[in-house]
């Protein structure tokens, strides 16, 4: 008997233990909006991620409210888990997620430009973050690093990531409209299907290829 088992996509700490475990090779594996779906006619299978799912909050919109208060304390949150976390309008100047799940995370008209310290400045850091469709529309990226950032489907329309650094970000199918990119960072980004529209380059010159 083959049998599908959904659960909300599994982050990257996981994967390890699955690709251990023998029991998820990738061609029996897609994903589909925030669930990933595996088949399998292994009894073993079907029990280990059934046990999972229970003993992991997996629920759509679920993430650990405990990493949001301690984000909100510390500023930093890598590696953690913030899936689909409401963060709109927030001041998180200089914030630390790097390599965090931010997926679906709500950071629209948020402040996340570098913040001046004593003797240096912090930028905010995203390298390596999962942000797929995370909403960032209308916030403050200045200066912020995206670096190898997954932002696939994001929404970053009328943001400002001026001077910001976009290497080899994946940004396929995101949402530009309006977006203020002078002076960014773009190499070996991944920009096929992104909607440009009145959307400043870094080279100043303004974008509508998409209106």
């Amino acid at each position: 008997m083959i049998a599908w088992f959904a659960s909300r996509r599994v982050s990257a700490p996981y994967f390890p233990l699955f690709k251990g475990l023998g029991i998820i090779p990738l061609e029996n594996r897609f994903f589909k909006g925030n669930a990933v779906f595996f088949k399998s006619s292994s009894p073993m299978v079907l029990v280990v991620l059934s046990s999972l799912s229970l003993a992991w909050p997996w629920q759509a919109g679920a993430f650990d409210t405990t990493k949001l208060e301690d984000f909100k304390t510390t500023n930093v949150c890598k590696y953690c888990d913030l899936t689909d976390a409401p963060m709109s309008g927030r001041d998180m100047r200089g914030a630390d997620f790097q390599n965090a799940n931010l997926s679906g995370a709500k950071m629209d008209k948020a402040n996340m430009a570098e913040r001046p310290m004593e003797k240096r400045t912090l930028v905010t850091n995203f390298e390596d973050a999962n942000l797929r469709r995370a909403d960032f529309s209308g916030a403050n990226l200045h200066m912020a690093n995206f670096t190898n950032a997954y932002l696939r489907e994001a929404n970053l329309s009328g943001a400002d990531l001026s001077d910001s650094v976009l290497s080899k970000a994946n940004l396929k199918g995101a949402l530009l409209v309006g977006a203020n990119l002078k002076g960014a960072k773009m190499d070996e980004a991944k920009l096929d299907d992104a909607k440009f529209c009145k959307t400043v380059m870094p080279d100043g010159a303004v974008n509508d290829s998409g209106c």
